[in-house]
């Protein structure tokens, strides 16, 4: 039998799971910038009644960071809307709706807090990991603890009050020792590490930790260094298209200025041959600024293909080795000459195949915007700088296929998707039963 949770997530239609996933979203933002904050030493005594608040609409024109991503996944609604009423009808979040007095006038601010029930709905319906209990590491400790298992026996740094305390002051037998943040781990780190490494794997997929038992790396680092290099590509290639579109129009500036009305005969011709020189640079720093957007496409295309291969590969489990490596590059090859790329498949994980499946179907075709973007997010014109504007952007099936490519890979890095799909299933069991 399902559990409330689960069973509030799928009484939600479509638009309302959207506005649940937006909100959850930022509300895990704003309490991992406030962990963050405290294990940096910064403290702040507000309630969570007050810091959980997540603003929907305020007043004037600018758009909220909920509207914009509200937006972009085509949903709009005016005011509080009767969405909000209905999640908060449902006990999923709490609305506060007043209006306030501006120096335009009177205006509406509605602001939106999730409730206990809504956060465990959205962690039900999209599979989200669940919290960590009394005794567990937060995801920084852990990793921290995991640069300590790697560097045995040697040491590494520890940054925060709160992380120090986690893993040296507060376990009776502390998981690390050293002094002036230079730790080393103990054996009761070591024995940590050990009996909980499958708990986290599930709790934190963000961290890569090695097996305990020597078993295979989840994500082969020679992998992750082949999709880093693709990527590296990309940027290579659009700064050398910046650069010679930048050498371009300062030849053109110089091509278009005219000789003084008093100048010689002999300034004259000495000014004529500087403006064929300054012609002829232009005419070299267009040719490289083409090339140049030529291999951005071609390290775009084979990029998307070859995180698109792993991402299928994270998804199905297939073996982490040598040949998977060689499978995700034989796909970026095969993909250079062309822009369409297989479907990725369901993961089951609904914010990872809302993001993916939308930002194919935008390539593709099949999903179109039922309406604009609002004008605040509308592209503006080329922006100058000192008298220089931007290369020519890609086209659009070339853009649409970098942003698929980025949304892919935001999601394979590393292997997170991979550990999230497919934990040590041989003692997560074990180790995620509640004692």
């Amino acid at each position: 039998m399902a559990s409330k949770a689960q069973q509030a997530w799928d009484a939600l239609n479509e638009r309302q799971r959207t506005y649940m996933t937006v909100l959850y979203d930022h509300d895990q933002a704003a309490e991992t910038a406030r962990a963050q904050d405290a294990a940096a030493g910064y403290y702040d005594d507000t309630p969570a009644s007050v810091w959980r608040r997540i603003d929907v609409v305020t007043p004037g024109s600018k758009l909220t960071s909920v509207q914009r991503a509200l937006a972009r996944r085509d949903v709009r609604d005016d005011g509080a809307g009767s969405t909000l009423q209905a999640l908060q009808r449902y006990g999923l979040i709490e609305v506060h709706d007043e209006v306030v007095e501006t120096r335009r006038g009177a205006s509406r601010t509605v602001q939106a807090t999730l409730t206990r029930a809504g956060r465990a709905a959205v962690r039900a319906g999209t599979q989200e990991p669940g919290r960590r209990r009394p005794g567990e590491l937060s995801e920084y400790a852990w990793e921290r603890l995991v640069r300590l298992w790697r560097a045995d026996p040697g040491t590494v740094r520890i940054w925060g009050y709160n992380t120090e305390a986690a893993l040296v002051t507060r376990p009776k037998e502390p998981y690390a020792e050293g002094k002036l943040g230079d730790y080393r781990i103990t054996e009761a780190g070591r024995e940590h590490y050990r009996t909980r490494w499958a708990r986290y794997a599930v709790l934190y997929p963000d961290v890569a930790a090695p097996d305990p038992d020597g078993g295979p790396e989840p994500w082969p680092a020679d992998l992750q260094r082949t999709l880093d290099r693709m990527q590296g590509a990309i940027e290579i290639a659009h700064r050398v298209q910046w650069a010679a579109h930048r050498r371009m129009e300062e030849a053109h500036r110089d091509a278009g200025r005219r000789p003084s009305s008093q100048e010689g005969a002999a300034d004259a011709e000495w000014h004529a041959l500087l403006l064929e020189q300054a012609e002829a640079r232009a005419a070299l720093a267009l040719a490289h600024r083409e090339q140049a957007t030529k291999d951005a496409v071609v390290a775009i295309r084979r990029y998307a293909h070859a995180v698109c291969a792993a991402y299928a590969a994270s998804v199905t489990g297939s073996p982490a080795s040598e040949d998977l490596t060689a499978a995700v590059v034989a796909a970026a090859d095969a993909g250079r000459g062309r822009a369409k790329v297989k479907q990725p498949p369901l993961c089951g994980l609904h914010r990872v195949d809302t993001a993916v499946q939308e930002a194919y179907g935008t390539l593709a075709g099949t999903r179109t915007r039922k309406r604009p973007l609002p004008k605040q997010m509308q592209p503006g014109p080329r922006s100058v700088w000192r008298d220089f504007t931007d290369p020519p952007e890609h086209d659009l099936a070339v853009r649409r296929l970098l942003e698929l490519a980025r949304t892919v890979a935001s999601y394979v890095d590393r292997g997170a998707l991979r550990r999230e799909l497919h934990p040590p299933a041989a003692r997560v069991a074990a180790a995620t039963a509640k004692p």
